[in-house]
């Protein structure tokens, strides 16, 4: 295969093949280059202290001369929240890429990062347009949020599908359906490469319609003593149509809170995604005024983050809203991998207060925007495509995707399970993984931090987390090799074992350490270290934990 990349299309992956989330995938022939999604993820457990996981988008900045546009397929912040952060560091001349309500979107996102003089290309379902080499086509796909899209890259060396995500759903909320005939169309003019949405690729049969949601809703509301909270995502703008059709279906006002649902409410009614008419809104500090059996709550908290509307609320803490024992909750999302506990506990606090709490196990209040294995079947048999890639996903998710592709005859040498930064090249004699891969990983945002914290800084602070930090200042007189004045131990998260004065313990070693450094003329680094080393392995031997340990050393 000829190695010059002029005569190549280069597929790579920078997000969105290690986990739900951060999704970024790059398109590169020659001289042009564009880029599909923007996304980032949430933290876990596993990432004390971040706020926002992002692609490394490095390769980008270094290839900004080639970009010629960033298509968004929909407008959830796994697709869309790294473009504040990257358009920081790129001429904004590249246009972003999308459908009208997912446009809206990430405008609001961006004015609130102070991002101005950006520009937006709003394309619709079945428009064509050309970004350098590239032709892009936009194909109608049904989705947890509306206005989502499938984009049809056109290229010298042949046609690239990218399905953003999605499900077939037969009875769609706003009545768009899948673009069928568009996909059948395709698949019948050729499609060199498919890449398609892997996240329910484990689940057996056909994801569920969203117009069940909306039964169950109607039912919970009507039935309901109290007030009714509902969580949600604030961008499952579908969803919060539901949530406000059953409200006043029950002659119940709708009440909004929470920034983002707040913002994202606003932009969806501005735009006419979203149907509430004026008079079944009411303020959150209007409520007051209202008998809770008159009331629905609107609001973000399905992923129990700790700041959010429902989790203030589960505290006591939120400034207008307070839950009753006669208040029914509505968990109207499921756990992202990860967030399970922290969901759990803001469950437990709602049923200690007494609320009823319904989530997806108790009733259908919530079904999956994207599509089980029965659809991506149908998917791949519509497309017939040469070669695939599984993409959004984990490693799972994508290996089950390529099961159910060979299960409909496609070859596995066609097949490709790829991880982030890979470089798969495409010429007219065929595909291959090149044997470099680009610049990858993830930038976390750690407050207003954007990259500056590294693997060694999470390292540290689950080290902190687990065992603790014991720091030892020391006086030290280096000439005569001894310890001087008065010492002190600061132990914070450490629990010393009774009837052992492990502070003189500690200090003993230190001064011994000192001694045998001076003799040994060693310098003040070693010196650190060799006290950093003693005592790690004293507090091991007496508690089976390792705190850091610091040593703070003054020389008189």
């Amino acid at each position: 295969m000829t190695q010059d990349n002029k005569k190549a299309l280069r597929v790579i992956p920078l997000g969105g093949l290690d986990g739900i989330g951060k999704n970024m995938t790059v398109l590169e022939y020659g001289n042009d280059m564009i880029v599909i999604d923007a996304g980032l993820m949430f933290p876990d457990d596993d990432h004390p202290g971040i706020d926002l996981i992002l692609p490394d988008y490095s390769y980008l900045i270094d290839n900004a001369d080639k970009l010629r546009g960033i298509v968004v397929t929909h407008g959830h912040e796994d697709h869309t929240g790294a473009l504040p952060y990257l358009l920081k560091e790129l001429d904004r001349s590249v246009p972003i890429i999308a459908t009208k309500l997912t446009l809206g979107l990430i405008k609001g996102k961006l004015d609130e990062h102070g991002i101005k003089k950006v520009r937006y290309h709003e394309v619709k379902d079945g428009m064509h347009m050309s970004r350098g080499v590239f032709g892009l086509d936009f194909i109608a796909v049904n989705h947890s949020i509306p206005d989502a899209i499938a984009v049809c890259v056109r290229t010298p060396v042949g046609n690239v599908l990218h399905t953003g995500d999605f499900k077939f759903d037969q009875t769609p909320i706003d009545g768009r359906l899948t673009d069928y005939a568009a996909l059948a169309k395709l698949g019948r003019q050729g499609v060199m490469l498919l890449m398609s949405d892997s996240t329910n690729a484990e689940y057996a049969d056909i994801t569920r319609s969203e117009a069940v949601v909306g039964k169950a809703l109607s039912r919970i509301i009507a039935q309901a003593k109290g007030s009714v909270i509902v969580a949600s995502f604030a961008s499952h703008i579908h969803r919060l149509q539901q949530v406000a059709d059953a409200a006043v279906a029950a002659h119940r006002k709708v009440v909004i809170t929470g920034r983002s649902m707040l913002q994202n409410v606003k932009i969806a009614r501005d735009l006419g995604y979203l149907s509430i008419k004026e008079e079944d809104l009411v303020d959150a500090y209007e409520m007051k005024n209202l008998s809770p059996k008159d009331v629905v709550v609107m609001c973000t908290g399905s992923q129990g983050e700790p700041l959010s509307a429902l989790a203030r609320m589960a505290m006591g803490e939120h400034r207008t809203i307070s839950i009753d024992a006669d208040d029914t909750i509505i968990l109207s999302a499921s756990p992202v991998p990860g967030n399970e506990k922290a969901v759990g506990t803001v469950i437990n606090r709602l049923m200690k207060i007494g609320a009823d709490v319904y989530d997806k196990n108790r009733a259908e209040v919530h079904v999956s925007g994207h599509a089980s294995a029965e659809e991506l079947k149908l998917m791949l048999n519509l497309i017939k495509p040469e070669y695939f890639v599984p993409v959004h996903g984990e490693t799972r998710h994508l290996v089950a995707h390529k099961e159910l592709a060979l299960a409909v005859g496609i070859p596995e040498n066609y097949i490709f399970v790829l991880d982030n930064g890979d470089v798969l090249e495409f010429t007219e004699e065929g595909a291959r993984i090149a044997p470099e891969q680009v610049t990858n990983g993830v930038i976390y945002v750690d407050g207003l931090n954007v990259g500056d914290s590294d693997q060694v800084v999470i390292r540290d602070r689950q080290h902190l987390s687990q065992d603790g930090i014991i720091t030892l200042v020391l006086t030290v007189n280096r000439r005569q090799g001894s310890v001087v004045g008065q010492s002190e131990i600061v132990a914070r998260g450490v629990v010393f074992p009774e009837g052992r004065d492990l502070e003189k313990e500690l200090l003993d070693r230190a001064k011994k350490t000192v001694g045998r450094a001076t003799r040994e003329h060693a310098s003040l680094g070693n010196l650190r270290k060799s006290i950093r080393d003693s005592a790690s392995q004293l507090v091991w031997e007496t508690t089976k934990r390792r705190p850091m340990v610091i040593p703070v050393m003054i020389e008189v």
